[in-house]
């Protein structure tokens, strides 16, 4: 009886432990709605984004079941579950800053603070983004 009570304590252990994100922001992590993506590793910075090989490893990208367009993440600052970010176009023409909290239930905020309106070509129009999202 001993050894199944500390079988079921190890589990149990072994389970919330791996429940845990220590690492939040560095993920992928999706948007159905619009159809979109954020492919980051805030901490390692080694993403490549692709068709952006060119610039080498960066932060992350935002990016569209639907288009090709990417959104750079050039630069951010983490402070606890919220990482405030630095963004820009492929082109580089238009930029923003936005925030992306991680929440208790798993899900990601985002909010776009100042700057540009995120946007991605599909069927030849412009898809334009709102200003916050929930990811998952």
């Amino acid at each position: 009886m001993k050894r199944y009570l500390l079988l079921l304590v190890i589990l149990t252990v072994c389970l919330c432990g791996k429940a845990q994100n220590t690492k939040p922001f560095n993920s992928e992590i999706h948007n159905d709605e619009y159809k979109i993506f954020i492919k980051m590793n805030l901490y390692d910075k080694n993403i490549v984004a692709p068709d952006n090989e060119a610039l080498g490893e960066i932060e992350g990208y935002f990016g569209s079941t639907q288009s090709t367009n990417k959104w750079l993440i050039v630069s951010s600052i983490i402070s606890g579950n919220t990482a405030e970010l630095e963004v820009m176009n492929d082109y580089g023409s238009e930029d923003f800053t936005a925030t992306i909290t991680y929440q208790e239930d798993g899900t990601y905020s985002y909010k776009k603070k100042q700057g540009s309106t995120m946007k991605f070509a599909v069927k030849g129009k412009w898809q334009k983004i709102p200003s916050s999202l929930t990811f998952h």
